[in-house]
């Protein structure tokens, strides 16, 4: 069972930690050996053991530390906060999320690592994530329930936004053999957010159920 650590860390803790963040992300929770981390964080074996005792131990707190670092800004908790349009917030959700990407490019794949081989790190994420995944879906509900956007499930339009910032900059490179479309993290921004809005819209249009003829509109006799 993976216990929280003490907030008070020593320099040897926190080098064995990002030792551990680095090895984690890039070979996997069970490929990435303690004597490696070890090695990395320039000491021997016995004295990783004598801060972290177990191996998931130690993978939670480098999820940890990596987490602990994704902030809202301000301006987007007060754009949440006031449920400002979301021709203003959504770029401001898809700015934050490639930006969180591009300032921790092994965050993605510890998640990856935390969901597919140790689920009981899960607990960390929920605790680090929670808050801002409750922000972002409490704020498109209201909009839904005001009209502002279509009604579906406010967690869909979150972990959609999510799934396609993270999917699109993570996978465009392994599965593409061309550059990326985009020349500027803000130009990619923009395209997202533009997708999600369009998707997200309400249709005021006053059509009938799909598959039904549109009612249509009597003929002016003329005179």
């Amino acid at each position: 069972m993976m216990e929280p650590r003490s907030p008070a860390q020593s320099v040897t803790e926190v080098r064995i930690i990002e030792a551990a963040a680095q090895l984690f992300a890039r070979h996997g929770f069970k490929a990435a050996t303690t004597r490696e981390i070890a090695q990395l964080a320039d000491i021997n074996e016995a004295t990783l053991f004598r801060y972290f005792l177990h191996k998931p131990d130690l993978f939670c707190a480098a999820v940890n530390s990596r987490l602990g670092r994704v902030k809202l800004g301000r301006e987007l908790q007060m754009s949440l906060a006031r449920d400002e349009d979301p021709a203003i917030v959504v770029p401001g959700i898809v700015t934050f999320l490639l930006n969180s990407l591009a300032q921790q490019p092994d965050l993605y794949r510890l998640l990856h690592v935390a969901a597919f081989e140790l689920p009981g790190a899960n607990h960390v994420i929920r605790e680090q994530l929670g808050p801002i995944f409750d922000a972002v879906s409490t704020y498109f509900q209201r909009c839904a329930e005001k009209g502002v956007i279509q009604k579906a499930a406010a967690s869909l339009a979150t972990l959609g936004i999510l799934g396609t910032v993270s999917a699109h900059y993570h996978l465009h490179h392994l599965l593409s053999v061309c550059e990326s479309p985009f020349a500027s993290l803000e130009e990619e921004a923009s395209a997202c957010a533009e997708l999600w809005l369009r998707a997200l819209e309400q249709n005021t249009r006053k059509n009938t159920a799909p598959g039904l003829p549109v009612e249509s509109v009597p003929a002016t006799s003329a005179s």
